[in-house]
């Protein structure tokens, strides 16, 4: 019997699903597992100490897929190293262009890979980009500042105009001589 919620325009011509529909709205819960996976942990659980030690003695005997296993338990992967590379301090453009050219030459001198270079590059463009915007914010400011100085002078001279023409007689056309 088909379900309630399954409605024919759930359904493409071909009669398959559309993209992002199910059959069975409900569905599997997210994060569910299996229950030969659950019964199979349970087992490998009981017996772990058992199986950490057989693994051990196998590498020891010089099993290689046993000796693989435990290196890489002990000394994982690494993903990233520590770059030792002097790089000046970076507090305006000249500083900037000078970190770039220093991570050039220690790109070409093989002290770090072009990768690593890559990322310290990206790093200095971000302390770049935050110069940049401190500059913009600090013109930003002292334009405003000139802005409300010139604003006040314009307002002074405007009231000094607007006092000198109340105090001045007006000429009419009568008071010219001819």
């Amino acid at each position: 019997m088909p379900s309630e919620n399954v409605t024919p325009s759930n359904r493409k011509a071909n009669g398959k699903w559309n993209s992002g529909v199910s059959g069975n709205p409900s569905g599997r819960p997210a994060g569910s597992r299996n229950k030969s996976t659950l019964l199979l942990e349970q087992l490998l659980q009981s017996r772990q100490e058992e199986l950490i030690e057989k693994t051990i003695d196998l590498a020891l005997q010089g099993e290689p897929t046993a000796l693989r296993l435990c290196i890489e338990r002990l000394l994982p992967v690494l993903r990233e190293r520590r770059v030792e590379l002097a790089l000046p301090e970076v507090r305006d453009m000249a500083q900037a262009t000078a970190a770039v050219s220093t991570i050039l030459t220690g790109i070409g001198e093989g002290q770090i890979t072009p990768g690593e270079g890559e990322v310290l590059t990206g790093i200095v463009e971000t302390q770049k980009r935050l110069i940049e915007a401190q500059q913009a914010e600090q013109y930003r400011k002292t334009v405003e500042r000139q802005n409300t100085q010139m604003e006040a002078e314009i307002q002074d001279q405007l009231r000094s105009l607007c006092r000198t023409d109340q105090t001045s007689p007006v000429e009419t056309p009568n008071d010219i001589p001819s």
